[in-house]
């Protein structure tokens, strides 16, 4: 229904005309609108309804605009087609009914509107928590519910007169506010582009400019009722990129996603509604996969959730994955966080005695206080993070509650994170070089080269702090890059025979082992800087050897370029020391914390492992020596290098290359 009721005169004069033009439809009609894309789209929007409604939404802001738009589409369409039949024959209904139909209509294409718009700026997060921003793009729809409301005296939208119907003054004002919000969605999306997801911009933007196509096809198309049509393949849209309750729901355990709990927290924490997060993790989650199966492992997780469903009705359950669980419990405001911790260790004590799966669920929780997320700005998902990766820890020392020791923690990993990506982005990782002495030549003849990290801000990083945080988030690709072109440049400019730099081992981290790209970008650098790769021994962590297919193909790609692989950090994962012996790697590398025990008589087992290795053809080197005594002892065990601060700590390269020079008597 829009301004080109105008012609109902004529309308109304060709009745005959009229009814002959609609034998072209589905029906036959009164008047001569086609009625067929509007008709069509009802059922798929009741049908929308009914199926949305019976699943379990998201409890937010977003979720209730969805409804709403679905609702006033709905009336708006239904309203659309009896209002075109009851002004063709408008003297057979009272004028009260007529204004009444009539309002619904322009009501309905007001909120939805608006409501069209309130979607996308709760979505893309776009000045939606600015109460002067709502107020001022919530004005022209207001001022249009009371044009409308204000008709029948007013006669500012329409009338209705002795001719029947007729549009007024100001009614094509309700197209302009469509299209002032229509222009404000495509600005919002734009300005959050970057932070949005693939899937999200998609359906924003492609919803909008669909709405947009429609209204310009109902000018083009007066006779044929296609806005709902557009309308609904929008909604439709909306649906499938946004709003299916599938998308936030893990199919495992039925509970909602990591996803949802962003979007569920995000929104509290926006409306200041105040509630707790008790994070829930399954210890030894991956090494039970392992031992008894993933589909049992499987059934302990549906079990678990179906328990805390159950126990829990009235909070928010949520599976995070790798056997991580979240809980949002509202409704507590008595409850201090000590009295919920007792009140969860209560039900999950019960839920040990009851428990009948086959794969043990021993669950450490740490519960994040409504205290630490309203006082402060850090980001849910990082204490979320820590909190799944340090419960077990931190119950064991007695902690159930999340401090703000810990979220000092939180902060500096942060802050890390934020010195890793600085660095990569000015190329200012070094590279030390921590000498390996030779227990048969009795001289050191190479080194390891290790990443090191100085922040204009913190000052001195230790590996031990960014190395975990670049490899959470991918990072440590590039710091291995970084690290052994500089490499490269340092063996370019030294003479290494000279110095008596027979090798140079590099560690390779679990992510570059498992890049397709590893062997020739490897290559490629060692190329050009003129360095063979036979200068290089490449070390993999014991943990990587899970991946037989990968390693073999890694390993036999480098050898095949002349260069050598140890096995690093042996004694700290949990690999099959058969397994282990079937690869085809001649050097192997034990942990300082490994022969730190041995000296403290928690690993009397260490020479036979040595001697075991030493049967398997394999050369030993053992980190961690310190002292004379620590050198002699190892050297009569049968190790073939050394390493450790007894020799050298980790040194920059000019003076490496000094302790090179002075340790090969050359200048």
């Amino acid at each position: 229904m829009d301004e080109l009721r105008e012609i109902q005169k004529a309308l109304i004069t060709d009745i005959a005309s009229g009814q002959e033009k609609g034998r072209n439809s589905m029906l036959q009609w009164i008047s001569p609108f086609n009625y067929d894309f509007a008709i069509a789209s009802i059922p798929v929007q009741i049908i929308l309804l009914i199926f949305y409604g019976f699943r379990r939404n998201l409890p937010i802001r977003q979720s209730s605009y969805f409804w709403l738009i679905m609702i006033s589409n709905l009336i708006m369409t239904s309203t659309d087609i009896v209002a075109c039949e009851w002004i063709t024959i408008w003297t057979d209904f009272p004028v009260w009914s007529l204004y009444a139909i009539n309002h619904a209509f322009f009501l309905a294409f007001v909120i939805r509107g608006w409501a069209l718009f309130a979607y996308t700026m709760e979505t893309t997060r776009c000045w939606n928590d600015s109460r002067l921003f709502m107020i001022l793009t919530a004005l022209p729809t207001v001022v249009m519910i009371l044009l409308v409301l204000s008709t029948p005296w007013t006669h500012t939208i329409y009338r209705i007169g002795e001719n029947g119907y007729e549009n007024c003054g100001l009614y094509q004002l309700i197209y302009t506010v469509t299209y002032f919000y229509l222009a404000v969605s495509v600005g919002m999306i734009a300005r959050s582009w970057k932070r949005l997801s693939g899937r999200m911009r998609a359906g924003l933007l492609s919803f909008n400019i669909i709405l947009f196509i429609g209204i310009i096809m109902r000018k083009q198309f007066y006779h044929i009722l296609v806005t709902s049509y557009f309308s609904i393949i929008s909604i439709i849209i909306i649906y499938l990129t946004a709003e299916n309750p599938d998308l936030y729901r893990d199919s495992r355990t039925k509970l909602m996603n990591k996803e949802a709990l962003d979007l569920i927290q995000r929104d509290y924490r926006e409306k200041r509604i105040p509630f707790s997060l008790l994070t829930m993790s399954i210890h030894n989650y991956e090494a039970s996969k392992s031992i008894y199966g993933v589909s049992m492992v499987n059934d302990g997780l549906r079990i678990f959730a179906s328990w805390l469903m159950k126990t829990f009705p009235h909070s928010l359950a949520f599976y995070i994955r790798n056997g991580n669980f979240s809980l949002l419990l509202r409704g507590h405001p008595h409850m201090t966080a000590p009295q919920m911790m007792e009140e969860w260790k209560s039900n999950y004590d019960e839920f040990q005695k009851s428990y009948t799966g086959t794969v043990p669920m021993k669950i450490s929780a740490l519960l994040i206080p409504d205290s630490i997320l309203s006082g402060n700005e850090i980001d849910l998902g990082d204490l979320v993070r820590y909190s799944n990766a340090r419960s077990y820890d931190e119950n064991r020392r007695g902690h159930d509650v999340f401090s703000d020791q810990m979220v000092e923690s939180v902060r500096k990993r942060k802050s890390v994170e934020r010195a890793v990506k600085d660095a990569i982005a000015a190329n200012r990782f070094e590279v030390y070089f921590q000498p390996i002495y030779s227990t048969r030549e009795k001289t050191v003849q190479g080194a390891e080269a290790l990443a090191r990290l100085q922040d204009p801000v913190l000052g001195y990083i230790s590996p031990l702090d960014f190395i975990p945080v670049a490899e959470k988030n991918g990072d440590i690709m590039e710091i291995g890059r970084q690290v052994f072109e500089k490499t490269c440049i340092f063996l370019k400019t030294v003479d290494t025979k000279k110095l008596g730099i027979d090798f140079i081992n590099i560690n390779l981290s679990p992510i570059q082992c498992m890049s397709h790209s590893l062997l020739r970008e490897l290559s490629e650098i060692a190329g050009r800087h003129g360095i063979p790769m036979s200068m290089f021994d490449f070390e993999i962590t014991e943990s990587l050897v899970e991946d037989y297919d990968m390693i073999q193909m890694q390993i036999q790609g480098l050898q095949s370029m002349g260069a050598e692989l140890s096995l690093d950090d042996f004694g700290t994962g949990a690999s099959n020391l058969t397994s282990l012996m079937k690869l085809p790697i001649h050097v192997v590398k034990i942990d300082m914390l490994f022969t730190r025990s041995f000296f403290d008589g928690k690993a009397p087992f260490l020479p036979d492992l040595i001697r075991l290795f030493q049967h398997s053809n394999m050369e030993i080197v053992v980190e961690g020596i310190e002292t004379k005594e620590m050198m002699d002892t190892m050297i009569k065990l049968g190790c073939d290098y050394e390493q450790g601060f007894y020799f050298s700590k980790p040194l920059p390269p000019e003076e490496f290359k000094a302790f090179m020079a002075e340790n090969s008597g050359t200048e």
